[in-house]
């Protein structure tokens, strides 16, 4: 129980405590990270529907296209040293539950 609530790591204070001071100071090796952007879920129904402004209702297509994503950098080797998603993360909220979501 206690990992499951430390899946998603906040910083504080500029340290972002997933990385400590005494491993991680100084990069020891080459590494790498990837930058997710501007998710938008809903954004695809409202492109679909031709409503930008009222169709961002489901998040159905952006959900697969996410889960895809993760099962292709869970195989990645070497692993990326992190993974920071930016930009707009939602174009609307769903207008029902989504269920069975997975991390």
């Amino acid at each position: 129980m206690a990992e499951e609530r430390d899946v998603f790591r906040r910083a504080r204070g500029r340290t972002l405590s997933a990385f400590g001071e005494d491993d991680e100071c100084q990069w020891k090796a080459p590494f790498y990270f990837i930058q997710g952007a501007d998710p938008q879920f809903g954004l695809m129904k409202a492109w679909a529907v031709g409503d930008c402004d009222n169709g961002g209702d489901e998040w159905e297509e952006e959900i697969k296209l996410t889960e895809q994503a993760v099962q292709a950098i869970n195989q990645l080797n070497p692993k990326p040293k992190f993974f920071v998603l930016c930009g707009d993360l939602i174009h609307g909220m769903p207008g029902k539950t989504v269920k069975n979501v997975h991390r």
